[in-house]
């Protein structure tokens, strides 16, 4: 297949089910997002970028974005049995949840493979392809307005490039993964994030990201979180940013002062004429609507006492240590408050703990429990900071 030229990005319904059975047939296969985002809620889909493997040839194609129906291709990343290749693509994943409804089944994230490999955290694509393959890529169009008709070749090269060497990059960092037995990590962090990216959260919650929430408290904070919804919602329907609606600070204004006229919203530093006219009588009845239902605050964790926080600087040496052994980068495994939720879960406290799920419980996560507990001890190591002194026995 010939690389397109500007008068061949696919818009075909007919060739895109074809595309659909070629990928399914070839069981893997490479797939990338141009969006634009700016003035957007949720940003508009402008082109999607595939390559797979055909009788033993890369095949490339662009497919149009807008106004395009891609059931054929979307299948296909939902397949549990076809693997889809992408690199660092939370936010393609977190696109295709919110305006399509598409969720990837079989996922390969070549960033989090790359962590394991040993080869640098959060790597870019670009880095990653001249460190793996000694190729060097043209990022010169990196801020092309991919809505725009025609585009030009140069732009679309670029576009294939970040498709072109997706395979063999994952060639080469499956063969490293597997020679540590370090796939199966890749495998769930990449699982992990792909449900991350399309679990939204739901208009109801999204009070909880207004900065100045947690300063009210009962029926404003009820307030608040009933015009929040609403803000949400009518942003996500005219895909606009929920600040054009109405801004965070203003918004909280509201709720702490009961506002119920427009002369109340006037009153508002950040609220202007244009939005009271549009959106007044709505903001109103939204504020209303949530005085009825008082929201309670959920209670603070408390912080560590002193001993605690001394334990969970420990774990995080810990973390590092093993990380250091293996040659994984430390965040790769824990963060300070997965180490913070450790010491919690030694307690008795509730709550999701990271560090002992999946893999990384077998890593460090089971071992840092030990010693929390009194069951092994820590010995000084020179070139990793400190390590796990077991029983003999063991």
């Amino acid at each position: 297949m010939t690389e397109p030229s500007q008068n061949k990005i696919i818009s075909d319904a007919s060739a895109i089910v074809e595309i659909g059975k070629r990928i399914a047939a070839s069981g893997q296969f490479a797939m990338d997002l141009e969006f634009m985002s700016a003035d957007r809620y949720i940003p508009d889909l402008a082109l999607v970028q595939l390559a797979w493997q055909e009788d033993g040839a890369l095949q490339m194609v662009l497919v149009e974005g807008v106004d395009t129906e891609l059931g054929p291709i979307f299948e296909q990343v939902e397949s549990d049995t076809v693997l889809l290749l992408a690199h660092g693509a939370k936010q393609d994943l977190s696109l295709l949840s919110m305006r399509y409804q598409v969720r990837a089944g079989a996922f390969m994230d070549t960033q989090i493979a790359a962590a394991f490999a040993g080869i640098a955290e959060q790597i870019g694509y670009a880095n990653l392809v001249d460190a793996l393959l000694g190729k060097r890529l043209d990022k010169g169009s990196q801020f092309t307005d991919w809505m725009r008709r025609p585009l030009s070749d140069k732009q679309l090269r670029y576009a294939l490039d970040d498709v072109r060497y997706l395979g063999p990059v994952w060639e080469e960092l499956r063969a490293r993964l597997d020679r540590h037995e370090r796939r199966p990590w890749a495998e769930e962090e990449s699982g992990v994030m792909a449900a991350s990216a399309a679990d939204r959260r739901p208009s109801s919650d999204a009070y909880k990201s207004i900065g100045g929430a947690s300063s009210l408290k009962g029926a404003s904070l009820g307030a608040l979180q009933s015009l929040a919804s609403w803000r949400d919602e009518l942003a996500v329907a005219d895909n606009i940013p929920p600040s054009w609606i109405i801004a965070d600070g203003p918004a909280v204004e509201a709720c702490r002062r009961k506002a119920k006229s427009d002369q109340d919203l006037k009153k508002l530093r950040g609220i202007g004429a244009a939005t009271v006219k549009k959106y007044g009588q709505q903001i109103l009845e939204a504020i209303s609507r949530g005085r009825q239902n008082t929201v309670e605050v959920p209670p603070k964790k408390n912080s560590l006492p002193p001993v605690g926080q001394a334990q969970a600087a420990v774990v995080t040496a810990m973390v590092t240590g093993r990380a250091t052994e293996i040659g994984v980068a430390p965040r790769a495994i824990a963060a300070k408050a997965d180490s913070e939720a450790l010491v919690r879960h030694s307690q008795g406290e509730a709550g999701e703990c990271k560090l002992l799920q999946g893999w990384r419980g077998e890593v460090i996560g089971d071992l840092a429990l030990r010693w929390l507990r009194g069951d092994v001890q820590l010995v000084a190591d020179p070139k990793l900071g400190v390590r796990v002194h077991l029983p003999e026995s063991e």
